[in-house]
């Protein structure tokens, strides 16, 4: 019998689990450690171990790769084969090298575009047209390896980094099911990348969130869509931070860069092209999620003020 591993963490990684335990029996399965969640910090397992636990696989959760009880561990288990997705470690050359079949992760776009570890946020960011799920082998090298199969979708002004993963998870899942059969055979032949083509993507930060208005309508269009969940888009109206949750269509307008205007028809933030933004729902700080007029409540029914 070839023994497989699964490795990863999020939500987005499940639907793929859930896959591979249909086709193939799964000696185990590596997640991330339980983390402190909410304000009141419980202590919260992730997606990944919820799902393996209903499927009654063996869990493991090491912190970290460079030990050797780690090591022990691995070998000890024997894996043939280990499929990764999302699972947010780097990988030591000798798990890499340790199986037989290889070590395959399913990345969120289409390789040797946006390698690291937020392809979704910077592929919509970037104004991609489309992005998708890679079949790679991996290897020491970042998203290096080569890749095996791709699937597409496009990107739409509707998506946002969360809905758009959670439709490729989906699209990663179908992928898999498609390929292993070659992959438990040993007759998968991978094709290499074009390493000079490739770009990156490195993880969000805090600091990506604030909303510069002088910037064009398209781009702050795609930066709200794209942080979202976190670290989400922010802007500031006297001395108070709104969090841009959900946004409409792109309009023209007369006001000034950086003007909000709002009345009972809606909420524009004007961009720094002319154009302007219609914000459908934001967020006060400590407070739910609002219509973006409900939000705005405290200053006035309607008005405009300038964000800065």
């Amino acid at each position: 019998m070839i023994r497989i591993a699964f490795l990863g963490t999020p939500q987005v990684a499940v639907p793929v689990l859930l896959a591979l335990a249909r086709a193939h029996p799964v000696q185990a399965v590596f997640c991330n450690p339980d983390r402190p969640t909410g304000r009141g910090r419980v202590l919260t397992a992730p997606p990944v171990k919820l799902a393996a636990l209903e499927l009654g696989i063996t869990i493991h959760q090491p912190v970290r790769w460079k030990s050797e009880a780690i090591k022990v561990l691995w070998d000890s288990l024997s894996i043939d084969l280990a499929i990764v997705v999302a699972y947010g470690h780097i990988l030591p050359s000798w798990m890499l090298d340790s199986c037989r079949l290889g070590v395959w992760n399913l990345h969120f776009s289409l390789l040797p575009r946006w390698r690291g570890a937020a392809p979704v946020n910077h592929a919509i960011m970037g104004g991609d047209d489309a992005t998708g799920v890679s079949l790679m082998r991996l290897t020491q090298g970042l998203d290096e390896g080569p890749v095996l199969a791709i699937c597409q979708r496009p990107i739409t002004m509707q998506d946002t980094s969360e809905t758009l993963l959670g439709q490729l998870s989906g699209d990663a899942a179908e992928l898999l099911d498609n390929y292993l059969p070659s992959l438990l055979g040993g007759t998968a032949h991978p094709q290499a990348q074009d390493h000079p083509g490739a770009t990156f993507a490195p993880k969000l930060t805090k600091e990506m969130a604030r909303l510069d208005p002088s910037r064009p309508a398209l781009e702050l269009h795609r930066r709200i869509r794209a942080l979202q969940p976190w670290p989400g888009a922010e802007l500031r109206l006297e001395a108070q931070t709104l969090k841009v949750i959900a946004i409409g269509s792109i309009t023209t307008s007369n006001d000034a860069p950086g003007t909000l205007r709002w009345n009972k028809e809606g909420a524009w933030l004007t961009a720094g092209d002319g154009q302007a933004i219609e914000l459908t729902h934001l967020q006060r700080s400590g407070k739910a999620v609002q219509s973006a007029l409900q939000a705005l409540q405290p200053w006035g029914a309607s008005g405009m003020k300038y964000e800065g």
